[in-house]
């Protein structure tokens, strides 16, 4: 069965004149398997010898083993996402009564305590604002094939429960996730928990909505490997409001991350190595050795780079995007593509991004000398671009 399955597929891939294959070649037929009893429907998004990666209707992503596989039959020719009512009524089974439904154009909120709109509306604006960002930059983004679903869940409690359901340990600290698998933003209501204000609630959605977008949209790929640094640093960017608010609209000191500035110029100046750029670049070793400092310089660089070279980052995030997600991302490839991206000389970016961040004003002395201040807050985008030039 292993065998003619794969065979299946095979066929499905030379077949590359069909319209039932996307632009990889792989069928876009809506199949059904028997694995180990269970009968899973959904389109074959990767495979290789071994394994294979089946996307259901509803956006959940599952990887399982070729020889696992019992049976199978195509359903339909095509595949075909669940739409928002079909999608929506498989929720409303999931979570029951107690919770609220909203719906918008590209979310379903499920969430307790009569807050479903307030949160929909939420991450609706972060999609938007998230879209401008990019579209400014002339990085087109994909349109969402699944609605993007985000769960609210009313304590600590469930939201421990639902995170190991699904296979994620949140540890201490942990308010909110991304799952990759499910497709799911999950958080819990820490607002109406009384731990924490509403402005502490947004700071989490926001970074975890920033996740889901950019992995529905085509900036990053959820089946293939992308450094870490990019994943994490790309949704702390968007924490900052300034990053996500129309510039007519924004204070210039609002783009920073001012919790990641800080801890990054006190781990520059005291635990960071020398020339230490490239072993950054190479592999994630540092988020599990000391993920507060890797977490800092992920945004220090990110940020430093879409502020100084954000055509060359936006070219750097679509060549990372089109990978083939079956081929290892081994540590010298890399470290290749950004130099491609970038340039050679790491010592020259790594000394550039250390001065622009050591030039930031820290935010509250740029509050209390804003008046007095040589450089008009409306000339700050040619102020980095002028540090561009002399650093």
């Amino acid at each position: 069965m292993r065998f003619l399955f794969r065979l299946a597929i095979y066929c499905s891939v030379l077949s590359v004149h069909s319209a039932a294959t996307n632009a990889a070649g792989l069928p876009r037929s809506l199949i059904e398997v028997q694995i180990d009893g269970r009968r899973v429907s959904g389109r074959v998004a990767a495979a290789d010898e071994r394994d294979f990666w089946l996307l259901e209707r509803d956006g959940r992503l599952s990887t399982f083993r070729m020889d696992a596989v019992n049976d199978f039959e195509e359903l339909h020719p095509h595949f075909r996402a669940d739409s928002v009512i079909e999608l929506r009524d498989k929720l409303h089974q999931e979570f029951g009564r107690d919770f609220d439904y909203k719906t918008t154009a590209h979310y379903i909120v499920v969430a307790s305590n009569g807050s479903a709109e307030r949160y929909a509306s939420l991450f609706e604006q972060i999609y938007r604002q998230f879209h401008t960002y990019f579209v400014a930059r002339d990085f087109r983004i994909n349109e969402p094939e699944f609605p993007l679903v985000a769960v609210v869940l009313p304590d600590r409690n469930q939201f421990n429960l639902y995170c190991r359901a699904e296979g994620a340990t949140p540890q201490a600290g942990v308010v909110g996730f991304y799952l990759l698998k499910s497709n799911h933003v999950v958080l819990y209501d820490r607002a109406a928990s009384g731990q924490s204000s509403v402005g502490d609630v947004d700071h989490v959605i926001v970074h975890e909505a920033t996740h889901q977008i950019a992995f529905n949209t085509g900036v990053h790929s959820r089946i293939g490997q992308s450094p870490q640094w990019v994943v994490e640093g790309l949704a702390m960017l968007f924490e900052a409001e300034g990053i996500r608010v129309r510039p007519s609209e924004r204070r210039p000191e609002d783009r920073i991350n001012p919790e990641r500035l800080d801890w990054f110029r006190r781990y520059s100046s005291q635990r960071r190595q020398a020339k230490s750029l490239a072993a950054f670049l190479r592999d994630d070793s540092l988020f599990r050795r000391s993920a507060l400092d890797a977490y800092s310089e992920a945004w220090a660089l990110i940020f430093y780079l879409m502020e100084t070279h954000p055509v060359e980052l936006a070219r750097y995030l679509k060549v990372i995007a089109a990978r083939d997600p079956l081929t290892a991302y081994e540590a010298d490839s890399r470290l290749e593509e950004f130099c491609q991206a970038f340039g050679k000389d790491l010592e020259f970016i790594e000394n550039g991004m250390l001065r622009f961040h050591a030039r930031l004003p820290d935010q509250g002395r740029w509050l209390e000398n804003r008046q007095n201040d040589w450089i008009s807050p409306r000339f700050w985008p040619l102020w980095f671009q002028s540090w561009k030039i002399r650093i």
